[in-house]
């Protein structure tokens, strides 16, 4: 198997991105030079006319990402000590964030579920997992 240098791990909370997650940390288990880009991206969806409420529900999402994706860094550094883990919330298109995001810092493999969470929580849309396999530079492993 490839001894991978830089993997991005496309995480929402939901059941799959966490399987995504537990799968990239044995691969960093089997590679302690392997370094994690757990990245989560917000794409809020809903048609709000006032500017205001907008950026009030942006905030909350984006407020809920971030202490998600700390609670997520506590447990990885939990199970890999040594190993160099960044966290990291974009924001627009989930499928475009994450292969641009890939591609400008040199991750050479993704791993992320085949669906995302459902409902007001979405936060991948259910065609994100093949948007990233159809424009992803590098190998994607998509988890079910």
């Amino acid at each position: 198997m490839k001894q991978y240098n830089r993997v991005l791990v496309a995480f929402d909370g939901s059941e799959l991105s966490v399987k995504a997650l537990d799968e990239a940390i044995k691969m960093a288990e089997e590679n302690p030079d392997l370094h994690l880009d757990i990245i989560t991206a917000l794409n809020p969806t809903a048609q709000i006319s006032s500017a205001v409420i907008y950026a009030s529900v942006l905030n909350e999402l984006r407020r809920d990402a971030v202490n998600m994706l700390n609670e997520v860094s506590e447990k990885v550094t939990e199970r890999i000590p040594d190993h160099v883990t960044k966290t990291m919330v974009l924001e627009g298109n989930p499928g475009e964030e994450l292969v641009n995001y890939a591609d400008e810092n040199h991750c050479d493999l993704i791993v992320m579920g085949s669906r995302g969470l459902s409902g007001i929580k979405e936060i991948f849309l259910g065609s994100v997992s093949h948007n990233v396999l159809q424009r992803a530079n590098c190998p994607v492993l998509v988890i079910k």
